[in-house]
């Protein structure tokens, strides 16, 4: 098993929550190979055992190059926040899985995790309960599927999902936005119709029978509010945890090795706030 991990942008500031993102997971997992994505090499990678990856030099990938050429997205994510988003805040979002699929495709890396820049992992990655018939997603709601935390067994798996990107790309934003009801596009929306088709596997995120939930971003906005003004408490009722809670039908605890819902532990918080300190353990 190994942990990939990206930041992909044409340079510049490098957000400093994901330094405690790397070294949360570090803490969990310190045996366990992790490799980052980006422009730049950081200086903190060294102390933590990180590989750095260059981005540059996967650039030239063919899945890439077909997703950079019919993917037009007419929204850039949500400006005006604490952490505002770049103007091309969702190309890129959904550019890095073609990252990662480029990078463990070159390597023939298997069992690979992939979670993003502002979750928190509180256990080791080999715990984790996953499909290994195909790529493992995090559901958020009816209309929104994340990355959030991802796990990928074969870098096959993940060439046939952005092989199924590039082609719901082709079909124009106007015909995605009709098939699934999305205000707008984004990777969210192309891993939703992908989870409608039952190309992913979606990991459980209320109640399960498992060891543990997973966040696909609404418990981390219950525990430490949203990027978007919204404290502590907040709840999406369109997100499936977020209607359990309003619902009573969960009642989220804080307990990084005690139970959640009663039974089963938290696997990561996704913190939208971007407050990751608040809740490194």
């Amino acid at each position: 098993m190994r942990i990939v991990n990206t930041f992909i942008s044409d340079g510049g500031p490098f957000p400093s929550y994901i330094e405690t993102s790397l070294v949360q997971a570090r803490r969990k997992n310190p045996h366990v190979p992790i490799d980052f994505i980006c422009k730049e090499r950081q200086l903190f990678f060294s102390a933590y055992g990180i590989n750095w990856i260059p981005q540059d030099g996967l650039s030239d990938g063919d899945l890439l190059g077909q997703f950079n050429q019919v993917c037009d997205f007419k929204r850039h994510g949500t400006p005006n926040t604490t952490h505002p988003s770049p103007e091309m805040f969702w190309h890129r979002t959904a550019e890095r899985i073609f990252y990662v699929l480029e990078y463990i495709t070159r390597n023939n890396h298997e069992k690979v995790f992939h979670f993003e820049n502002d979750v928190l992992l509180y256990h080791p990655i080999s715990r984790a309960e996953v499909n290994g018939k195909t790529v493992n997603v995090t559901p958020m709601s009816a209309t929104h599927t994340t990355f959030a935390v991802t796990y990928v067994p074969a870098p096959g798996m993940l060439a046939d999902l952005c092989k199924r990107f590039i082609y719901y790309l082709e079909c124009g934003e106007d015909s995605i936005r009709a098939a699934g009801g999305y205000d707008h596009v984004s990777e969210m929306s192309l891993l939703n119709l992908a989870l409608r088709e039952g190309l992913v596997h979606p990991l459980p995120t209320i109640s399960t029978e498992g060891e543990f939930v997973y966040d696909p971003g609404s418990y981390g906005q219950y525990f430490g509010g949203t990027n978007n003004g919204h404290g502590k408490g907040f709840t999406d009722p369109t997100h499936f945890i977020g209607h359990a809670i309003n619902s009573k039908m969960v009642f989220p605890a804080f307990m990084v090795d005690g139970p959640i819902n009663g039974d089963h532990s938290i696997f990561n918080l996704h913190i939208h706030s971007k407050n990751l300190k608040d809740f490194a353990r």
